[in-house]
């Protein structure tokens, strides 16, 4: 499973406990490119039945009792049955994301929705991830107006946000009013459901990017004031006919999975970070250490070199005792550094003193070509 998958894994398992915060995930899990309703009383049955005596413990729990009716089929059903059908289906592009909502909403309203099949949905063309809800009108008007969405009379849904209503299909061009982000543990709760519908995290092994692919400039132009909200700042690119919005800071992006709630994934991410870091300081050193090396041997050679052509040549004995046993000393010990080499003079000397006495050395040899070209 991808380091994107494990992250949605968690998120799915997280559910906020406050039930505006569960309105302000559901309102991301709907409105950002994730849900579809589409209206069609032959879509067949979609949600339980639940007994009408059943009771129901505290706001927002789910309704329990023996009076479950046994679900069928719409074949299956009695005509008086098929005209209880669900007037709607809920659609998600993404199996997860539907998942989440079919618990969200259970939780949030008591309505337990079940996943339609194929045959169910009246031959609709299934894709691979397709997770569909089926629900009444009732139930539906209900949701949406949780999420501060409008079913206008020819049919068509928007956004309840005041100043600006974005008339369009849910699909196309809609995103649910801020009013549902309004506190900071609700906009953490929408970007977690924004990550379930459209998001996405790379492997941190080979890359720190995290992405938000959206259908609109409308979805992308909400969810921008949401992570900004949280102070966090994302780009945004054009991708084909889709808005994104990425961050490639992997201090932000672990900012991102704290505010989502994503403690395993951070701990892996921070973990992998480290080892990062750590790889790459020794490979720094490593590197250092061998271009030091490097230009140590390359100096030394240059030394030995001119040590040699001034030996071979008139007037070496005549030069001070010093430099002649820092000469005597480099062409014994061409190998080592400097620092290494001043030990082993028998008079204490510094390394700067031997760099000086070398330098004057090659100096000398220079002079010497210089004279016998000339």
């Amino acid at each position: 499973m991808s380091f994107s998958n494990n992250v949605k894994e968690e998120l799915f398992k997280t559910l906020p406990q406050a039930r505006h915060c569960r309105i302000a995930e559901l309102a991301a899990l709907i409105g950002m490119g994730g849900a579809e309703i589409r209206t069609a009383g032959h879509v067949g049955p979609g949600a339980e039945k639940v007994d009408p005596g059943a009771e129901k413990v505290g706001p927002g729990a789910e309704k329990v009792g023996p009076g479950k009716e046994e679900i069928r089929t719409a074949a299956e059903q009695p005509e008086a049955s098929r005209r209880d059908a669900p007037e709607g289906l809920i659609c998600f592009e993404n199996r997860i994301a539907g998942m989440k909502a079919q618990t969200l909403i259970r939780k949030i309203f008591g309505y337990d929705l079940r996943e339609l099949r194929d045959a169910e949905q009246g031959g609709r063309e299934s894709r691979r991830n397709l997770f569909l809800l089926g629900a009444s009108g009732e139930q539906i008007s209900m949701i949406l107006s949780a999420v501060k969405m409008k079913k206008s009379d020819d049919g068509i849904f928007f956004v309840d946000k005041p100043g600006q209503n974005i008339h369009n299909t849910l699909r196309n061009d809609t995103v649910p009013g801020m009013i549902v982000c309004t506190q900071t543990c609700c906009k953490r709760a929408f970007l977690r459901g924004a990550f379930l519908t459209c998001g996405s995290l790379s492997d941190p092994e080979k890359d720190y990017h995290l992405e938000f692919v959206l259908k609109t400039q409308a979805q992308a132009t909400m969810l921008r004031g949401v992570l900004s909200a949280l102070s966090v700042e994302a780009g945004t690119v054009m991708r084909k006919k889709a808005y994104v919005l990425y961050i490639k800071d992997s201090e932000i992006i672990a900012t991102v999975l704290t505010l989502a709630d994503a403690h395993v994934a951070l701990m892996e991410l921070e973990n992998i970070r480290i080892l990062k870091e750590v790889r790459n300081d020794v490979n720094r050193r490593v590197n250092c250490e061998t271009a030091n090396i490097g230009k140590t041997v390359r100096a030394a050679s240059k030394q030995v070199e001119d040590i040699r052509f001034l030996a071979s040549q008139p007037g070496f004995d005549d030069l001070p005792e010093e430099l002649k046993t820092t000469a005597a000393l480099r062409l014994e010990h061409p190998e080592v550094s400097l620092s290494e080499l001043a030990l082993l003079h028998p008079a204490a000397v510094s390394r700067s003193g031997i760099n000086h006495r070398l330098r004057k050395l090659c100096d000398l040899a220079e002079k010497m070509r210089d004279n016998k070209r000339g």
